[in-house]
């Protein structure tokens, strides 16, 4: 059977996973005595901001630079991967397996698309059979994090500059591609492409969905 052209971009927590596999790696390195006192408290009306449309972003990135700044490249690689096996995976919703083997079987290309960063996000290649991944970036200098993010973060509008050139380098059209999100930070992602496809979706979301005849997936169920 002949491919279909074209990209599926998929978002990651509550779409792929249920749950938070950003604050969930923070947690991880708190149980293993890598945090300072306070973070996890500190993080946690950051991602009640997040999840509920207000302002976030300078919140985050100064916490980011408290978690992040100097910790060891090599050694929180390899701790990325055990949470991902550990944490993550098993955190996949039950449909979700089979719907990335759909949509391998019939596109070019499937790509995680997500705000959370590329140290808690790149094992999940792998594991998931994934081709790319578009997230938010922290910024290395020799062999430490800076704790820093590099430019914007990967949410919102971001995530829809992130498609568009992600399409634009491979000569696709976004018009070809298929979008899978769960929340308001997926809007923009999922507006640009000719297949958007709302997961299980916030209140936000649904009703855009509905207003714009966009599909609405349930994958608790592995449908």
């Amino acid at each position: 059977m002949t491919k279909a052209r074209g990209i599926a971009f998929f978002d990651l927590d509550h779409t792929l996973v249920d749950g938070d596999s950003d604050s969930s790696f923070i947690d991880f390195m708190d149980a293993r005595g890598l945090l300072a006192p306070g973070i996890l408290e500190a993080k946690e009306p950051i991602n009640r901001a997040y999840m509920e449309g207000r302002p976030w972003q300078p919140e985050y990135r100064a916490l980011l630079r408290r978690i992040y700044r100097d910790q060891s490249v090599a050694d929180l690689n390899k701790l990325a991967r055990v949470h991902a096996e550990e944490r993550v995976v098993p955190m996949l919703f039950a449909g979700a397996r089979d719907l990335l083997a759909k949509e391998r079987a019939k596109r070019d290309e499937v790509v995680l698309l997500t705000t959370t960063n590329q140290i808690v996000t790149t094992p999940l290649l792998g594991m998931l059979g994934l081709d790319g991944l578009l997230s938010s970036r922290l910024e290395v200098n020799g062999e430490s994090y800076t704790g820093e993010v590099e430019g914007e973060f990967c949410t919102g509008p971001g995530k829809e500059v992130a498609l568009r050139a992600y399409c634009e380098a491979r000569g696709v059209d976004p018009a070809d591609c298929a979008m899978y999100g769960d929340g308001r930070s997926d809007m923009d992602a999922l507006g640009a492409v000719g297949e958007p496809v709302a997961v299980h979706p916030n209140d936000e979301l649904a009703e855009t969905a509905a207003r714009h005849g966009w599909p609405i997936l349930d994958l608790e169920s592995g449908g």
